[in-house]
């Protein structure tokens, strides 16, 4: 049962999201938006069954997962006791990474209330400011 995902995105085309590596982007979003935290090794197993994934490494795996680490688009949890794996989970610059992928801004604009359109609003505007 291999996972296939959209070629097109119904909304926002982010970087995160293009060319081979952003695949692999998705496919790790998704495995970490269904269960969080998990190990690099639980990702790998989960992503390898995404179709164009099939061959990932585990050293191509933790190549990528450093890369979003430091982007900030995933956060590495530190085990507790000493030899135990780290695990990665969503941060939520991932969340909405996601969100701006699948709806488009004019489908946001329509939807919103006044009052979710002020809160968008403010939200953009203490970004750009």
């Amino acid at each position: 049962m291999a996972h296939e995902r959209r070629s097109k995105s119904n909304g926002t085309v982010l970087d995160v999201f293009q060319g081979r590596a952003g695949r692999a982007n998705a496919a790790i979003f998704e495995v970490l938006a269904k269960e969080s935290p998990q190990t690099i090794k639980q990702i790998l197993k989960k992503i390898t069954k995404y179709e164009g994934l099939e061959e990932t490494y585990y050293a191509s795996l933790t190549k990528r997962l450093r890369n979003l680490t430091e982007i900030g688009l995933i956060e590495e949890i530190k085990p507790n006791r000493k030899g135990a794996p780290a695990s990665y989970r969503l941060c939520v610059k991932a969340i909405l990474a996601m969100v701006l992928e699948e709806n488009s801004m004019q489908g946001i604009f329509n939807q919103a209330t006044n009052n979710q359109a002020a809160h968008i609003l403010l939200a953009v505007l203490n970004v750009l400011l």
